[in-house]
């Protein structure tokens, strides 16, 4: 078991502010959810209930006992409450099913969300902090695969920074963490097209976890992208398709926030 003494400051803030966050956002997705699942659980049970006292008439009605129901009533009657047993059932099942599943999703979206860079300015902070303001594209590879991405990233410059698209690049795989300093540096002039990750070590592990979650390889680098609000756009092996970004997103015009009700509904999610 880990210790509060040999946790570090991530983990005890991700503990503090994971679940809380998780309840609001899985709330606010699905608000009918909570209902649901309580009615289709009454339901349930109510159901199961009705098809246990049908099965005793049935049976009393099998053995002709006196004041038996008529066999066909009760045999109706208990095909209907097994019926309702297993419809019931299947739909708490699919509802429970999708509530873990989004908050699997949440909860490693959180986890991303506290994770830090370090913008072009100097000034540092929590991915969470660009929620509303830059739409964050991660590519993690070797040396070489962060250069060649930031290089082809060069070409689409302008049309980025116009769809408020932030690049973060990672050193994360090859014989070792290297320094994202070194491998690519970061110019006065990239405060609106990339930052600089911090702690690599907390993003190769977010980034092992996600791996070992699915069937990719990280052979050829992988990239995440982010919304407008924080959730996973979209995701995929190789270099990130710059171009179809620059396509499905739409330009901020006016270089200001964007307070419109479909906030974060931006391009199309794979």
């Amino acid at each position: 078991m880990t210790s509060q003494a040999t946790r570090n400051p991530l983990e005890e803030e991700l503990a503090r502010g994971d679940n809380i966050n998780v309840n609001l956002r899985s709330e606010a997705e699905a608000p009918w959810r909570t209902l649901r699942l309580v009615m289709f659980s009454f339901f349930c049970v109510s159901a199961t209930v009705g098809a246990v006292i049908a099965t005793v008439q049935v049976v009393s009605a099998l053995r002709g006992s006196d004041g038996a129901l008529p066999l066909n009533d009760v045999a109706t009657s208990l095909a209907v409450d097994l019926g309702a047993v297993g419809t019931f059932a299947f739909l708490l099942r699919r509802d429970l099913k999708a509530r873990d599943k989004q908050v699997a999703r949440l909860q490693r979206e959180e986890r991303l969300g506290a994770l830090q860079i370090e913008l072009a300015s100097g000034k540092l902070l929590r991915l969470t902090k660009l929620r509303g303001f830059a739409r964050v594209v991660l590519f993690a590879g070797t040396p070489e695969q962060v250069r060649q991405v930031v290089e082809a990233a060069e070409s689409y410059r302008q049309d980025l920074i116009d769809r408020t698209v932030l690049l973060v690049a990672l050193p994360i795989y090859g014989d070792s963490l290297s320094d994202a300093s070194g491998v690519c540096p970061l110019e006065k002039d990239d405060l609106k097209f990339r930052a600089m990750p911090v702690r690599l070590e907390e993003w190769s592990a977010w980034f092992g976890q996600q791996l070992s979650a699915s069937s990719k390889s990280a052979e050829q680098g992988l990239y995440v992208s982010l919304r407008l609000d924080g959730r996973v756009r979209g995701s995929g092996t190789g270099a990130p398709p710059f171009d179809r970004f620059v396509k499905q997103m739409a330009v901020n015009t006016d270089g200001s926030l964007w307070k419109g009700f479909l906030d974060g509904m931006d391009g199309r999610v794979n």
